[in-house]
This record gives structure tokens, C-alpha cells and sequence, in this order.
């Protein structure tokens, strides 16, 4: 599996702030994927829980490390290069811009799903 490190760019910039350097980093090193990403950040979709990473888009998209499972990721990008919620995550994680559940993810959902 690929490990997907966020560029030398993006960390300078989020190191900064949640801010126009940011955008502008994601943007030029992902392109449109870069951009979504920003989106989620600046929109508070990034969320946290013991297990792994979710980041909210049009659906729940699980998070662990290089792997997500929307279709973007596994279908168009064949798990090569990440897609917007493992850059979102991944720039979440160093940002420490998420929120936090104390909780695992499935026992979440057991409870939605009652």
C-alpha cells in the first residue's frame, strides 16, 4: 500500500494557519481533490474517533491512514494517489482541526442505526 505523505508545501502551510496559504498549497500539489480537502477542513467535516479518521462529504468516508473508502479512492485513483478525505485527514491531523470523539466509530453507528 502506498503511504501518502502530505508535501514539504502543504505541511509549511498548515503549520500556519487554516488560511489562503493553505488553499493555495492544496490546490497546486492535488488540484480539485486539494481543493475539497480545503473545504472540509474550513467546513469542520473532519471528525476524529479512536479507530480512524471519518470525513463528511456526501456520505461518511472512513479514514485509516492511505486508505479510504470512498469510490474516488479505490475506483478512479486505484489506491495510488490519495483522494481528498485521506488529504483532508491527513492535513486534519497535523492541523489538530477535527473534532474528537471518545468513542469507536462502530459503536457510533450501532447506536444510529437503533
Amino acid at each position: 500500500m502506498n503511504n501518502f505523505e502530505l508535501p514539504d508545501e502543504v505541511v509549511k502551510a498548515a503549520r500556519k494557519e487554516l488560511g489562503y496559504e493553505l488553499y493555495k498549497a492544496l490546490l497546486f500539489e492535488y488540484g480539485k481533490r486539494g481543493e475539497k480537502a480545503f473545504f472540509y477542513l474550513r467546513e469542520g467535516r473532519v471528525k476524529k474517533y479512536r479507530d480512524f479518521f471519518v470525513v463528511v462529504g456526501e456520505y461518511e468516508y472512513l479514514v485509516d491512514e492511505n486508505f479510504c473508502s470512498c469510490r474516488d479512492f479505490q475506483f478512479n485513483l486505484k489506491a495510488k494517489k490519495p483522494c481528498a478525505h485521506i488529504i483532508a485527514a491527513k492535513t486534519a491531523k497535523l492541523m489538530e482541526c477535527y473534532d474528537e470523539y471518545d468513542e469507536y466509530y462502530i459503536d457510533y453507528m450501532v447506536k444510529e442505526w437503533k
